[in-house]
């Protein structure tokens, strides 16, 4: 993906809460005599950037170029941070408040109960003003020379309402886009961001609602005059723009997860990372929907490579592919009969003089005209035009009767005026239960059409309006629409070979 590649040339400055993950590793072999719990022999230890410092992380693993400012304690932990940074080749302006700590979490890994406590070292209140005009004294000298900046709050006091108000602000005045990432109870401080990036609980801490993920994303949009990704773990992201309108981006294939530590950093990073490459709103939240579920996969605070990244996508590719002939393997273990019949009672029709009608809604719709196209033109053979009609292609009908019969009649109203006995009706809806094209149906019959349902799922109510219904057995609509296209492509095959090879067509081969 070019997208991807673009990531290098994308200068980002993460900012927030700053971190260090100290892990423990040990073995445990016994109860201590002190008390019930197990005793921990130390084997090695790691320090971790987290926190903010793993979005920035993030970043630079995935080909960008991230500086992070923040704020340390006057400790030994603030030199390990820097160093830390400096090995990552991230760029780093740490402001030292001997006030508070270098926020470290600690983690005690063992063998045969994985981790088995975190200790945190932390102050979690509001920095001073000083430090606060001093955070923006510095983003101020940068702001200029960056593409975005990504506000990576954990609620431990470094992004006052004030100072992320003062950035959102600057950030504006400079065309720099705004991300956000926040655990805060005071979200409006976010107002005017260009993305927030909850998790469901914070959602719905935002949202002040429990239940209704799109209730929730639209209030959060409204009131941020913001984007949203709702981020729902296995449930895949909720993407929300700033009308409230709403997009789901379901889950990437399944695969074990091992640990979720840190995943919403890798979306953040990916994310904006995206968005300043000029890649949309729907596909940004896509590729850090990979991001996260590739970096869920790995132990303690990962990240992730932009091969990784691009492996994932051509991972998904292959799904898709499969998945999509695994349908088309079902359509011939249970559909060929169907098939053959259709296209004989169309051959049938064409031999009687009648003609095909055609109809759908939405992607159904694109299909019946190009159906419809293949016949009034051509597919394979030269012949003349076969006489057909897609009921979607004329907007002034459509409109009409939609205004003034309502919606379920656009179709059903075009037979009464277009279709004679003898006619084929091929009726496509996905689900089987489209009121329109059910009615359609019903009049057909009553005229003394031939009716041909192109469905899936279980067909719903439109097989027991038809002579011959064709069912795709799958619930994937896209998966379903795929085998239709298939199918029709394959009448219109059988079609063509009967009018090369019958006499009664003869007059129709050029």
């Amino acid at each position: 993906m070019n997208v991807i590649d673009d990531f290098k040339k994308k200068k980002i400055l993460v900012i927030g809460d700053l971190m260090i993950d100290h892990y423990l590793y040990g073995e445990t072999k016994r109860i201590s005599p002190e008390a019930p719990v197990p005793v921990v022999r130390i084997l090695r230890e790691d320090n971790i950037l987290g926190g903010a410092c793993n979005t920035a992380n993030n970043i630079v693993s995935l080909g960008g170029k991230a500086t992070v400012i923040g704020v340390v304690g006057n400790d030994e932990y603030a030199v390990v941070m820097k160093e830390l940074l400096q090995k990552k080749k991230i760029k780093s302006i740490l402001i030292k408040d001997s006030s508070r700590p270098t926020t470290v979490k600690k983690r005690i890994i063992s063998k045969g109960f994985f981790q088995m406590m975190r200790i945190d070292h932390e102050k979690k209140c509001p920095i001073s003003e000083k430090i606060a005009v001093n955070v923006f004294k510095e983003v101020k000298k940068i702001i200029k020379n960056i593409d975005a900046i990504i506000i990576s709050d954990y609620a431990k006091g470094v992004m006052t309402e004030k100072l992320t108000k003062s950035l959102i602000k600057i950030a504006k005045e400079n065309k720099v886009l705004v991300t956000v990432d926040s655990k805060s109870k005071t979200p409006k401080m976010f107002k005017g961001c260009d993305l927030i990036v909850p998790n469901i609980n914070e959602a719905i801490m935002m949202s002040e609602i429990e239940e209704d993920i799109f209730e929730m994303g639209k209030k959060i949009s409204s009131m941020l005059k913001s984007n949203v990704y709702i981020t729902r773990g296995s449930e895949g992201i909720s993407v929300f723009d700033k009308s409230g309108t709403h997009t789901h981006i379901p889950p990437v294939q399944a695969k074990k997860v091992v640990d979720v530590t840190g995943a919403g950093d890798t979306v953040i990073a990916s994310a904006t990372l995206a968005l300043c490459s000029n890649l949309g709103l729907i596909e940004s939240a896509r590729l850090a929907n990979f991001a996260g579920h590739l970096v869920v996969q790995k132990p303690g605070t990962a990240t992730i490579s932009p091969n990784e990244l691009k492996g994932a996508k051509k991972d998904e590719i292959h799904h898709f592919l499969k998945e999509s002939i695994e349908v088309k393997q079902k359509v011939i273990e249970q559909q060929l009969d169907q098939i053959e019949n259709a296209a004989k009672t169309i051959v049938n029709a064409y031999a009687k003089g009648k003609k095909v009608i055609a109809f759908g809604n939405g992607g159904s719709a694109s299909d019946a005209q190009h159906f419809i196209g293949e016949l009034v033109g051509r597919f394979r053979i030269e012949r003349k035009g076969l006489p057909g009609i897609a009921l979607t292609t004329d907007t002034s009908v459509v409109t009409a009767i939609a205004n003034d019969y309502g919606y379920d009649q656009v179709f059903e109203r075009q037979i009464e005026a277009n279709a004679v006995k003898g006619d084929v009706l091929f009726g496509i809806s996905t689900s089987g239960n489209s009121p329109n094209v059910l009615n359609a149906m019903k009049r057909a019959k009553k005229m003394g059409c031939k009716t041909i349902g192109l469905t899936g799922k279980d067909g719903g109510k439109l097989i027991d309006l038809c002579d011959i219904s064709i069912i795709v057995p799958s619930n994937n609509t896209p998966r379903i629409q795929e085998a239709h296209i298939t199918i029709i492509h394959i009448i219109c095959d059988l079609l063509d070979q009967e009018i090369k090879k019958n006499e009664k067509f003869s007059n129709i081969l050029r």
